[in-house]
């Protein structure tokens, strides 16, 4: 008995042609882009436009082997032909990411994905494994968008894709932009965020071009506006949600929190089939509802692996790529990971030191952010002392005078992620702020954040923020005293 053909993904609108041109050179960018022409000017990235000919050069060039960056509704990939070895390889040396880092592959339907996933059912081979019934479940139910579904890949994905360990993460997204060049290169595309290996992930073009500017990529501009794509690029603006089936244990790992919730997760698991299936298929997926949702890779975790692995270029003094970076590692070492973003120092802004900062007075207890480094106890002025950049959250540091109005003026800049305290506001605005702290390179010692983990505790979204906010700091937390 065979599973009902996969959710298809209904296709982006058509192109406007009347706004079809070939892409643009950098220095001749549309004045609606953040990108100045003066900074683009000296990049050999090439800057390509939402429209028909620029999807059709984007498309092309993936066909070819060629590197890629586009927008999606979490942060800008970086991608390349998931199918051709060689192309994989240039993601690692642009980024200067460690092979033992994988790549999640992105695809236009839940049926080009099940074309790089396996899901045996050796005891059955006529009914569906209650593996395959969770992928269908969650692929219905998320796809397109931010959920990344983790399994075993199938012998054709290449090993560098999936850093050695055999399983593979796939991803539909949802922009609209991301899918019509999806559909138009008609090859799977592995894509990590398009910035420098341990860098702010970027949310704006320009942010690509900071970063990898000086490298021979091409770049979808997102925030060119045709009247092509309604929808803004990187509405969640943080990465998606990356689960693992786990057929033997007959759970879903959560292996690294973003868009998607642990609530949104258990709800789908449990939601009922509404779909006409034969008798043992229907056992099947009535079986998956008793699947559980696990979160792994907490905190406390996070410090105790950074203990045994430390990749030189996530260090928080950031330096120009090294391709030797992408070297294979050697053949004793340990496999890699089975899904991208699990070391501690992560999102962190070049030449800042970043501190999460929790308010005095907010009845902290045991379930808030595991605490994996010394806290340090200081008051506002010893906090301050070299110095500072405060990135609030529904300013709960102004109330304890960390803002630019600090009489001791060592506040130089101070932004809130969300000042009405919504955490998907927080979200959006969070690898932008990191970003802008970096112009303070030099002028001050440190970064204050906000604890969001310790100040928003009704919102499921806050665990994928609070994660981001955690790795940018190393894990480094100060405890404020009145």
């Amino acid at each position: 008995m065979q599973l009902g053909t996969p959710k298809t993904v209904s296709s982006p609108p058509a192109l406007n042609t009347a706004h079809a041109s070939t892409a643009t050179t950098p220095g001749t960018m549309s004045s609606t882009t953040p990108v100045t022409a003066a900074a683009a000017l000296n990049m050999r990235a090439k800057l390509l436009p939402p429209t028909l000919a620029g999807v059709s050069e984007a498309a092309a060039r993936l066909r070819e082997g060629k590197l890629l960056a586009f927008p999606t509704e979490t942060v800008y990939g970086l991608g390349a032909n998931a199918l051709m070895e060689s192309s994989v390889l240039e993601i690692f040396k642009v980024k200067g990411r460690p092979l033992t880092d994988p790549l999640i592959i992105h695809v236009p339907t839940a049926a080009a994905a099940l074309e790089c996933l396996s899901f045996p059912n050796p005891v059955d081979p006529s009914c569906p494994s209650e593996g395959r019934a969770m992928f269908d479940r969650l692929s219905e139910v998320f796809w397109p968008g931010a959920l990344t579904i983790v399994a075993l890949a199938k012998p054709h994905i290449p090993l560098k894709v999936s850093a050695g360990t055999g399983f593979v993460g796939l991803r539909c997204p949802s922009h609209p932009l991301a899918l019509r060049v999806l559909e138009a290169a008609g090859v799977p595309v592995a894509a990590p965020s398009a910035n420098r290996f341990g860098h702010v992930s970027p949310t704006r073009a320009s942010h690509v071009l900071n970063d990898l500017g000086d490298s021979d990529i091409a770049i979808m501009n997102g925030e060119d506006k045709r009247e092509i794509f309604a929808v803004p690029a990187c509405e969640f603006g943080i990465e998606s949600t990356v689960v693992k089936i786990n057929e033997s244990g007959r759970e879903l790992i959560v292996l690294r929190r973003g868009a998607i919730t642990k609530t949104q997760l258990e709800e789908a698991v449990a939601k009922k089939s509404g779909k006409m299936r034969g008798a043992k298929e229907e056992a099947v997926f009535e079986a998956i509802r008793n699947w559980t949702v696990t979160i792994v890779n907490t905190h406390d975790e996070m410090k105790r692996a950074e203990t045994k692995e430390l990749d030189s270029n996530s260090s928080r003094k950031r330096r120009k790529v090294d391709p030797a970076a992408a070297q294979d590692p050697p053949a004793s070492a340990a496999a890699g990971h089975v899904a991208p973003g699990q070391l501690l120092t992560h999102y962190a802004p070049d030449g800042m030191e970043c501190y999460l900062v929790r308010p005095s007075g907010l009845n902290l207890d045991a379930d808030s952010l595991d605490d994996v480094n010394t806290n340090q106890r200081l008051d506002c002025v010893t906090a301050l002392q070299t110095g500072a950049v405060v990135i609030d959250f529904a300013g709960e540091l102004a109330k304890k005078g960390l803002d630019e109005d600090h009489p001791s003026g060592l506040v130089l800049d101070y932004k809130d992620l969300s000042p009405r305290g919504d955490p998907k506001e927080a979200a959006k605005n969070l690898f932008a702020y990191l970003r802008w702290s970096e112009k303070y390179q030099g002028r001050v010692g440190r970064v204050l954040l906000a604890d969001i983990a310790t100040i928003c505790r009704t919102s499921d979204f806050v665990g994928g923020v609070a994660d981001r906010m955690f790795r940018s700091a190393s894990g480094k937390v100060i405890l404020l005293t009145d």
